[in-house]
């Protein structure tokens, strides 16, 4: 269990957000790949969240894609120049949003494989096979192409007799279909918006689920990951795993507190406010307000729609025989 001292070290770090991101790369400006090993790369690009690649077998393994297609294309060049040339064989998408899949297409144009998470796999077949209206588009030009996406459900080992990858859906978290990749021999891990380094995680997405996103994040941190890639924040430190971990189980505890009490929708913003809800060193900023509320809305429906409990059963007292 973490220590309350632990605890301040951890949103003493997150508290500063912004301010230990590294700074936007200025559009059109080419990304830098950073090695976190023998055959294993990662960068920031200008836009959309941090990616990821490997060597495996004959090609490359590349996780999410960037925002858009022209931020693909920039990433495969990269990918190209790290690893010789080698073809890109399939990109994990970590979820659906489109800081991190957008820029599917061009690696579909590339013959790569799409990997996702069954939960999204629509809508990523939708991103990926819509017809192309614009010129520049990966596709323009080349026909008919129906690249094909395929869907994990829990897990999937691909292995090529030296590299090991593990893909994991640990239930819904920070949305319904979250993938993390693991490298056991390297121990390093590509959390996706799991976890991210400096910053805090994002909690209001439609479909995301809090406490799911701690018993994910509980499962991960037993493998011990060395590095890491997060989908936003520096590449390498693997602290913001445990930092994560612990905001998420803060605001959890604060939104039950404010459930319980049965605060009214109006007076939500000012709970949060109060003095006695304070989370010592996190910011008031609207990103923090803004998670709580939305975990406050998510277990609020839950408890909506939770199943009555039968009526317990009580046996008849039976009369006094004379």
């Amino acid at each position: 269990m973490q220590t309350r001292t632990g605890f301040l070290a951890v949103v003493a770090t997150l508290a500063l957000g912004a301010a230990l991101a590294p700074p936007a790369l200025a559009q059109g400006s080419k990304p830098v790949a950073q090695k976190l090993a023998d055959g294993v790369w990662a960068a920031r690009p200008n836009k959309g969240a941090n990616v990821g690649w490997f060597l495996l077998g004959d090609g490359v393994v590349a996780v999410d894609s960037g925002e858009d297609s022209a931020n693909g294309k920039q990433i495969l060049e990269l990918i190209a120049e790290t690893t010789s040339g080698k073809p890109v064989r399939a990109v994990i998408l970590t979820h659906a949003h489109a800081d991190h899949a957008g820029g599917a297409r061009a690696f579909a144009a590339a013959g790569a494989r799409i990997i996702c998470q069954e939960n999204v796999s629509g809508p990523i077949l939708a991103l990926v096979t819509k017809n192309p209206t614009d010129p520049n588009d990966p596709f323009a030009g080349k026909g008919v192409v129906r690249p094909v996406v395929e869907s994990i459900s829990e897990r999937s080992i691909l292995v090529d007799g030296i590299h090991d990858v593990q893909i994991y859906h640990l239930g819904a978290a920070h949305t319904k279909g979250d993938l993390a990749v693991y490298l056991p021999t390297q121990k390093i891990l590509f959390a996706g918006d799991l976890a991210a380094n400096g910053l805090y995680p994002y909690m209001q997405s439609a479909d995301m689920d809090p406490t799911g996103w701690e018993r994910a994040l509980l499962a991960i941190s037993k493998v011990s990951p060395e590095k890491m890639v997060p989908g936003h924040g520096d590449i390498g430190p693997a602290t913001g795993l445990t930092d994560s971990l612990a905001y998420i189980q803060h605001v959890v505890v604060l939104a039950k507190k404010i459930v319980n009490s049965d605060v009214p929708d109006q007076y939500i913003d000012a709970e949060i406010r109060a003095p006695q809800n304070k989370i010592e060193n996190v910011n008031l900023t609207d990103t923090h307000i803004g998670n709580v509320k939305a975990t406050v809305k998510v277990l609020r429906e839950r408890a909506q729609t939770a199943p009555t409990p039968p009526p317990v059963m009580r046996p008849t007292a039976t009369p006094a025989t004379k």
